[in-house]
């Protein structure tokens, strides 16, 4: 078996368009690489190589695939028409989240039962929108639709024949013909899996993403009474000024100035060239590229833009009085909250003073 790994990282902006103009969504960044890069990255450990079915070719070290309009099917085919001789294709969403061994358990479960391939399946409550997977003897795909527990987890390992199926009768449907002649194994998986369908869950994102050892880069310029409390990572050319605070995990990107008496606090994604005035409070936030976040603001459970502007002392607040769905519950002394701060555009700017109530700007 010679497989093919693909990342699917196209689409339109969609809801998105906020915070990607005219890109996918899954080219926003976090944690200084763009979202389809984790599985990229994950896959290209595994195989040496990967094919990326993307909008606009980037300096990485895949091999992209020009995307030939919209869908899932259209991204397949142009891989496909890019293969050599590879007997499967692991296809992979390049919007989830997911543990590297997920990869791996596909391949394992098609070779140990002798199936012609394999999806994964995620808990039903995970997400919303994917199809439900019910199985037959031998936890073998029957069909996608109806009910069950299980659903699609945006991964599956096929053999090249199955492909032109699905180019014709779109994914779903194409995976119900091929469950009719072929055995299809359902992998169920219970490990860490995140869908980032709406801007909100960045915010849970966040923490996957999050730091676990502490990196600070030879060209950064830490001041000697900033406080860093790790996991953190700073990179090339950052520069905290006098009795700044880093509490982890938080990352800091390339160039980013962080300001005198800021506090960045755990969860905090910090991206390339972003600045953090004097004495702001920043706490389990996206900051995008080149962002600007004036002093004495307080910035909490909030995405910001690329290019934008917050001017001095802003105010983002963040406890909702009812919970959101995709949101995670918080619980703080033994109450129970559900945190969603601001979404600030790109390039947007807001005014000096302003306080932004929870919740503001996603939708």
């Amino acid at each position: 078996m010679k497989i093919a790994p693909v990342v699917l990282a196209g689409g339109t902006a969609g809801i998105f368009e906020k915070l990607t103009g005219q890109l996918p969504k899954t080219y926003i960044k976090i944690g200084g690489k763009r979202l389809y890069q984790y599985t990229a990255d994950a896959l290209l450990a595994i195989f040496g190589k990967v094919y990326v079915a993307a909008p606009r070719p980037e300096d990485n070290p895949y091999i992209y695939v020009e995307e030939r309009g919209t869908g899932v099917e259209r991204a397949i085919s142009a891989a496909e028409a890019y293969l050599g001789a590879e007997t499967h294709m692991l296809i992979a969403y390049g919007d989830v989240y997911v543990e590297s061994y997920a990869y791996r358990s596909l391949i394992e479960a098609t070779a140990t039962t002798g199936a012609d391939g394999a999806v994964l399946a995620v808990p039903r409550k995970a997400t919303k929108g994917y199809g439900v997977l019910e199985t037959k003897a031998g936890t073998l795909l029957a069909k996608i639709g109806g009910e069950g527990q299980w659903i699609f987890g945006g991964l599956a390992l096929l053999p090249r024949a199955a492909l032109r199926i699905i180019e014709q009768a779109g994914l779903y449907e194409g995976l119900n013909q091929i469950a009719q002649r072929s055995k299809i194994a359902v992998v169920p998986w219970s490990g860490t899996w995140h869908d980032v369908n709406h801007p909100e869950d960045l915010m849970q994102l966040l923490e996957y993403t999050a730091p676990r050892n502490t990196i600070i880069a030879k060209t950064a310029k830490v001041s000697p009474t900033a406080v860093l409390e790790g996991p953190v990572v700073i990179e090339d050319g950052v520069e905290i000024d006098h009795y700044a605070v880093i509490k982890g995990p938080a990352y800091i990107g390339k160039g980013a100035f962080i300001g005198a008496h800021a506090l960045i606090r755990n969860y905090t994604d910090i991206e390339e060239g972003a600045v953090i005035g004097s004495s702001t409070e920043v706490s389990h936030s996206l900051i995008c590229e080149r962002a600007t976040v004036g002093r004495g603001s307080f910035v909490s459970y909030s995405v910001v833009g690329e290019e934008a502007v917050l001017e001095p002392n802003i105010v983002t607040m963040s406890v909702l009085r009812e919970g959101r769905d995709r949101l995670e519950p918080i619980q703080v002394r033994g109450q129970v909250y559900y945190k969603l701060g601001a979404l600030i555009p790109r390039k947007a700017r807001v005014s000096a003073g302003t306080t932004l109530p929870p919740g503001a700007g996603w939708d």
